[in-house]
């Protein structure tokens, strides 16, 4: 069921949502998102790095802002989205496709902007746009940092017939679960060891190279990914086996890298001339 989407959500400072967010999250919703949005920043231009850190500390008033701080904000939108408050975003973290295309499609898979791909544009757009509150380009930042994992996560573009994966049963290590869960939260907690060390293994990986940051590029992202979950997110059989597991890692290896690498241009593109 789609939520209504509130007109805003409130800012809350990042240094509570750190300590509020438990260490033992893992997966997407934690490990990933926090090292893709660290590794982005890291990879970004110095310009942009400063200017991130001025909106983040107008915030965090005598905090230094790091790793921790980049992490948290990337990760709250997990957790935000689980508040009363935050039903509304819940749509933003997905993008379900037509089953009978193999192309996102913007008026028949996104109505009303609630999607993951609308919500890149919409929150690069804020953290871009000098006229809005520090608290509010703040606040974009966590969404297009967290956004931009999903966009990049197998099943999280998917079907729109199975949502995602969620009504497909499989068993993984003994353990039953869907398969949305399995590329959500199984996978990750077998193979990571934690967002730190996630975001050096990422970083020991080629750079392809980024392209310019536009409108048609964020659709081919999107499309990119809907072929990644067609071709490698579903299993031959209900019974996931090691083998698949370990392709199924290093798929999201890849996805992971290429959310970041495509992160830092866009922080660069929204952020490089503050």
């Amino acid at each position: 069921m789609r939520v209504r989407v509130s007109p805003s959500a409130p800012f809350v400072p990042l240094l509570l949502l750190l300590a509020s967010l438990a260490p033992s999250a893992v997966a997407w919703d934690g490990d990933g998102h926090a090292a893709i949005g660290v590794l982005a920043v890291e990879q970004a231009s110095p310009v942009t790095r400063q200017a991130l850190s001025r909106l983040l500390a107008e915030n965090t008033p005598g905090a230094t802002v790091g790793a921790d701080t980049i992490a948290a904000a990337c990760r709250y939108p997990d957790a935000y989205r689980e508040t009363a408050g935050g039903e509304w975003s819940a749509p933003l973290h997905y993008v379900n496709i037509d089953p009978g295309s193999n192309r996102y499609s913007a008026a028949r898979d996104c109505p009303g902007g609630q999607c993951v791909v609308a919500a890149v544009a919409k929150y690069a757009g804020q953290l871009g746009d000098p006229s809005l509150e520090p608290a509010d380009r703040a606040r974009a930042f966590g969404f297009l940092c967290h956004f931009m994992g999903d966009l990049h996560q197998p099943l999280h573009v998917g079907y729109a017939d199975d949502r995602g994966g969620n009504l497909v049963s499989v068993r993984y290590r003994g353990e039953k679960l869907n398969l949305h869960a399995f590329w959500d939260h199984a996978l990750p907690e077998h193979f990571s060891d934690g967002w730190r060390g996630l975001a050096d293994t990422l970083e020991a990986r080629p750079n392809t190279g980024a392209r310019a940051w536009n409108t048609a590029e964020l659709i081919a992202w999107t499309n990119e990914t809907f072929s990644v979950t067609r071709n490698f997110a579903y299993p031959p059989s209900r019974d996931i086996n090691d083998a698949f597991a370990q392709r199924s890692w290093q798929v999201t290896l890849q996805q992971m890298d290429m959310a970041a690498e495509r992160l830092t241009l866009v922080l660069n593109s929204e952020l490089g001339n503050d």
